[in-house]
């Protein structure tokens, strides 16, 4: 059997890994547009500060990957279109790639608005590693004293906050009224916009939008204007980071019968390539996963989540699929955290439909907890720099015996320590934990985040 897998990402890694562990002998390609083996997509801000190690940033050991799990890696091998008739994928250059089964795993590109002055050199997006050495190496040389980010959402975020840890002078433009639009709701993104704003001296334009970008050859102003106003503002800059979210590469099906994320009641697209439990598309042969599909949630709905942690679960269960196994997948649910360390933030589930909702305030953590029926729906957190003291009852300091003066001196200078950790057990507090029971409540209450894997042993890091 040959198996084709396109794209090189965490849903294309993940489902090579399974596939072997049930399938020793089939052939394995994997086609990728990019020219490095497969690298962490959640890293880029840590590769514009260049403080990322390799073994890090290619998580799974790079070109020894493709070796270990016999894998026919063909990098910058750009895939434009699948026949499933014929049973082939075709690359930019005209080659067609004859396949048994098909798992297409390419993810989702940049959506660059077609703004005035667009082509302008110094205009670029943050999603790729060739994007992130690029725009390093603008910051690093001198050129860019000034930035400009369109768009609020984490990546917008992050990429703001690591520029003016590099000394930039940064602004970011939002047409909406929060930072984190889909994340946070209005009362929590105020408070970490304005607390972002407070500790980085970031310039946060809410209700804003870009009209146009103005320069001679090379970027040098972002013209901006209040929405429903004809008053222009401009912004001088020399580098501009369009974060204005990602499309599915839904155009790899396009004349073919595999069905798209439609909502039928306005008949347009909603999301990636439909799959069902088992990651398999309306043709059977064809196996979609990560940001290019729209899978099951954990509540029996379609959605598409363009996220890193889905995206691997999704070609796991893929991956033991195409080797023949029925493998469901448990339910994707939409996890997410921002790595800034001025003020961090995270969320999941669902907020919209919620009857009911719970605010708990405790120290630096603010944590609103969303209701369905009894059952958690959703939650966001958002965590407020302090100093906290450390608990010296916590198993994992009393592991070092006292020996952790440098170790404990980098936990307090990392002010969002923690918080993505709580982030990962309230999403399998949504999995497992779903009906709010009195022990979960209290911890939360508490804000013994953590207690929830374990009430009964967990000691908090900090008191």
């Amino acid at each position: 059997m040959r198996v084709v897998v396109v794209g090189n990402g965490p849903a294309a890694a993940s489902a090579i890994e399974a596939f072997r562990k049930v399938d020793k002998d089939s052939e394995l390609i994997v086609l990728s547009d990019e020219e490095y083996p497969t690298y962490a997509p959640n890293c880029m801000e840590n590769v514009i500060r260049d403080d990322i190690l390799p073994e890090a940033l290619f998580y799974k050991g790079g070109e020894k990957f493709y070796e270990r799990y016999r894998v026919d890696f063909r990098p910058k091998k750009e895939v434009v279109r699948l026949d499933n008739r014929r049973k082939v994928v075709v690359t930019k250059d005209g080659d067609e790639i004859r396949y048994d089964r098909c798992l297409l795993a390419a993810g989702a590109y940049a959506f660059v608005p077609p703004i005035q002055g667009i082509e302008l050199e110094g205009i670029t997006t943050a999603k790729t590693l060739k994007d992130a050495y690029q725009i390093r190496e603008w910051v690093v040389s001198g050129r860019v004293k000034r930035a400009v980010i369109v768009g609020a959402g984490p990546i917008g975020i992050e990429d703001a906050e690591t520029l003016r840890h590099m000394g930039v002078d940064v602004s970011v433009v939002e047409i909406f009224d929060r930072v984190l639009p889909r994340m946070l709701d209005r009362e929590m993104g105020k408070i970490y916009g304005d607390t972002l704003q407070k500790e980085t001296g970031i310039k946060v334009y809410l209700e804003h939008q870009v009209v146009a970008f103005h320069g001679s050859g090379w970027v040098e102003a972002v013209e901006i204007k209040p929405r429903g106003s004809d008053s222009s503002l401009f912004i001088e800059t020399d580098m501009v980071i369009v974060s204005t979210g990602v499309r599915p590469r839904t155009y790899l099906v396009e004349g073919t019968d595999i069905a798209i994320h439609i909502d039928k009641k306005l008949n347009r697209p909603i999301g990636g390539i439909l799959t069902n439990e088992y990651q398999q598309s309306s043709d059977p042969d064809v196996f979609a996963a990560g940001d290019i599909a729209s899978g099951v949630d954990v509540w029996g709905n379609h959605r598409w989540i363009a996220l890193f942690p889905p995206a691997q679960q999704a070609g796991y269960v893929a991956g033991f699929n195409l080797a023949g196994k029925r493998v469901k997948n448990p339910g994707l649910v939409d996890y997410n955290a921002v790595k800034t360390r001025s003020v961090t933030a995270g969320s999941g589930g669902l907020f919209e439909d919620a009857e009911e909702e719970f605010f708990v305030e405790s120290g630096n953590y603010l944590v609103k907890v969303f209701l369905l029926e009894g059952k958690v729906r959703g939650y966001q957190f958002v965590g407020i720099p302090r100093k906290p003291t450390l608990n010296p009852h916590n198993k994992l300091l009393k592991a070092f015996n006292g020996k952790i003066k440098t170790w404990e001196e980098k936990v307090l200078s990392d002010k969002g320590f923690g918080l993505e950790a709580s982030g990962v057990i309230f999403h399998c507090f949504l999995k497992l934990h779903r009906e709010l029971r009195g022990f979960t409540k209290t911890a939360v209450e508490n804000m013994l985040i953590r207690a929830l894997a374990n009430p009964a042993l967990d000691l908090p890091l900090y008191i």
